[in-house]
């Protein structure tokens, strides 16, 4: 081989050497770009999904709906045509409007959906809206407030600013909210002897609402009974004075005047801040005379049928002298048909009907009574034949009535009541006991009982209810009557 030859065959090892060291470096390098581009690419994919997922984690457990600014307060006025609603911030102590919407997440204190109608002005709330924003997220009726339902004779000394509970004493400001219907009013305006809501936070009193209230008698035709005794319902008795104006309860009451010589009653009633004319013309001894009549009927739930009239006789009743016509009647019974002559002050009238299958004549004995005789009619107590004891005075006008019930056998609760709120109107009997026209109040006797209600032109209706020992005030609202 020549030198020429030699030297071309070394220069071609040297360039094939070269190429695959090229070749082997490319293989390498894109080798490294592979690893490179899909750690990137793994990883980018990885964040992408810990986002997802954390965006999903966080709509699950923080809506947007729940977070902001929290505002404790007391509705004073809601308007649904702008979907507006006014609270007074008792924190900040001033009024606040802010808006909602139907997206407004608007609960009851249990956590349950609730209209936002179903909110009662007075009733105190907390209310999140976003920072900087007056539109509602969320209202809620307020856990952090305490509530009393039911307060009467409510404390109040105002040279101080305290209000009495029972034995709780509470502060008050000029800000706090007293409803009265549809209007507010101011403490003077209270009543001892209105009944009220109360609402509050911690020691402070922030919302009073006037479930019954007052208004006041103001008496005519008084001159012949100047220095006479007058009661109305169960307020204290006074004595009759020139330009007399009392202050009574809202409902149905017995006004009775009396001297050491008579005794005389009539029915009235009374609205709230309205002021009643009485006129005391028909009361005296000159007057047309009329005398309390008590009917003891039984049995229970037989309806009374007076000159015609279907008529009321859980209390008794004031009839003009002179002859009244009688009908009683219940299905089943043979009915009593008669005459009732009225000639005295007070008298009572017992009918007793037997079931028609003894093919028996119903009875009526009269006796005469006090005059101040206001017996409760109808119960098995007061129809009972054996009992030689007259039956205590009731009323009808709703007022607390916790002596009409007899203890029993029962455990009584002396420190609760036991509240009926509904049906209105409707004539209340407890264990066949008359407590009063409902909404009533009784003292609170533990156990199982039978309530039963009865209005005229209403089927009477009885329910079985238990009263717990739960150290609370309990409370039935049945549903209303079924017209006959």
């Amino acid at each position: 081989m020549s030198a020429v030859d030699k030297k071309q065959k070394k220069k071609a090892n040297v360039n094939s050497r070269l190429i695959l060291s090229l070749l082997l470096g490319l293989g390498v390098l894109s080798a490294i770009l592979l690893v490179t581009m899909y750690i990137t690419g793994g990883d980018s994919l990885q964040n992408k999904r810990i986002i997802r997922d954390n965006k999903t984690q966080g709509q699950e457990i923080t809506p947007a709906a729940i977070t902001g600014d929290e505002v404790l307060g007391v509705i004073t006025e809601i308007k649904e045509g702008p979907q507006e609603i006014t609270l007074f911030d008792v924190n900040k102590e001033e009024s606040v409007t802010y808006s909602y919407s139907g997206s407004t997440n608007i609960i009851d204190k249990y956590g349950q959906p609730i209209a936002i109608s179903q909110l009662p002005i007075g009733t105190m709330v907390e209310a999140v809206h976003p920072e900087n924003e007056t539109k509602l997220s969320e209202l809620r009726v307020s856990t952090k407030a305490w509530e009393y339902v039911g307060v009467s004779n409510l404390g109040i000394d105002r040279s101080s600013r305290v209000m009495k509970i029972a034995t709780n004493k509470y502060k008050y400001t000029d800000d706090i909210k007293i409803l009265d219907g549809a209007d507010f009013i101011t403490v003077n305006d209270l009543a001892e002897m209105d009944e009220l809501t109360i609402r509050g936070y911690e020691e402070t009193i922030w919302s009073i609402t006037i479930t019954r209230g007052h208004g006041t008698v103001k008496l005519a035709d008084y001159e012949g009974f100047l220095g006479d005794n007058i009661t109305i319902g169960y307020e204290t008795m006074q004595q009759i004075a020139e330009n007399m104006i009392i202050k009574v309860r809202e409902g149905n009451f017995n006004l009775t005047v009396e001297n050491a010589d008579y005794t005389a009653t009539k029915n009235i009633t009374v609205v709230r801040n309205k002021e009643t004319l009485i006129t005391l013309s028909d009361l005296g001894p000159d007057a047309t005379k009329q005398g309390m009549v008590t009917f003891q009927i039984s049995p229970f739930g037989a309806e009374l049928f007076l000159d015609g009239k279907l008529t009321t006789y859980a209390n008794a009743l004031e009839l003009t002298y002179g002859e009244h016509d009688i009908v009683v009647s219940l299905e089943g019974y043979t009915s009593y048909e008669g005459k009732l002559m009225v000639d005295s002050a007070g008298t009572t009238l017992r009918i007793d009907l037997p079931e028609e299958s003894k093919q028996e004549e119903a009875s009526a004995t009269e006796t005469e009574s006090g005059t101040d005789s206001n017996t409760p009619t109808g119960s098995p107590e007061a129809t009972d034949p054996n009992s030689g004891t007259d039956n205590e005075a009731t009323n009808n006008s709703g007022e607390d009535n916790s002596d009409n019930t007899s203890n029993g056998d029962y455990e009584v609760d002396a420190k609760h009541k036991i509240y009926v709120q509904n049906p209105v109107g409707a004539s209340v009997y407890l264990n066949g006991e008359f407590q009063g026209i409902s909404p009533v109040s009784v003292k609170k006797l533990i156990g199982t009982h039978v309530l039963t209600f009865i209005k005229e032109g209403y089927e009477t209706t009885s329910y079985t209810v238990e009263v717990s020992n739960d150290n609370l005030d309990t409370y039935f609202n049945m549903p209303d009557l079924n017209k006959k």
